[in-house]
């Protein structure tokens, strides 16, 4: 499917690079439904080891916002399953721990912000999705108040390999029923919590 109008990927993965407009791309495709079975459908046919190949293709950083999108087609557990099975699958500790070129810096980047529970589509939306955190407890040390110390935390209750999907959050203590969070939200500081669970929460 390489070389098809395409350099180092191919129309199947590009046809997902529409993170500024997904209600559009929804559209486009059918509706609701079927962009949600479409996205599935590219995981489904994903190897579990992520490295180079012609659906889900992690070593190359133009689909690296398509697991998010699963939040966006209602099925946010599939979001949670998927980067967690990035962050241990494909990155390791050897000298090939990095599954694709760094690039600079975007393969970390997307291990940081995947595995501390929150990361973009668009980020000119100013909204950062939310996924399950690899750590219990991680504290973002805000730049505006470093000195301060004023602080976003991430609390993941339960969390372990297993208890992987997310039953329920707060934000600051009020119930959260959605899967994102703002960038205000962050930089104002508080505490995200989550409760973790070793099955699907499903609505």
């Amino acid at each position: 499917m390489h070389g098809q109008g395409c350099i180092e990927s191919n129309p199947y993965q590009q046809g997902w690079f529409v993170p500024h407009d997904i209600e559009g791309l929804k559209e486009l495709m059918g509706g609701e439904e079927a962009f949600k079975t479409e996205l599935v459908s590219f995981f489904e046919n994903t190897p579990d080891d992520f490295l180079w190949n012609n659906y889900y293709n992690h070593p190359n950083e133009p689909v690296h916002h398509v697991p998010f999108m699963l939040n966006e087609a209602g099925v946010p557990h599939l979001t949670q399953k998927y980067t967690r099975q990035i962050c241990s699958d494909a990155y390791g500790t050897d000298p090939y721990g990095l599954c694709g070129n760094e690039d600079v810096g975007q393969m970390s980047a997307w291990y940081v912000l995947a595995s501390i529970g929150i990361h973009p589509i668009a980020p000119g939306d100013n909204k950062y999705q939310i996924t399950s955190p690899v750590f219990s407890d991680i504290e973002i040390k805000l730049d505006q108040n470093y000195y301060t110390g004023k602080t976003f935390k991430i609390v993941a209750n339960n969390n372990s390999e297993e208890n992987i999907y997310i039953q329920s959050m707060t934000l600051n203590g009020k119930p959260l029923n959605r899967f994102y969070i703002t960038h205000q939200e962050i930089t104002q500081g508080g505490v995200l919590e989550m409760e973790m669970g070793l099955k699907p929460k499903i609505n």
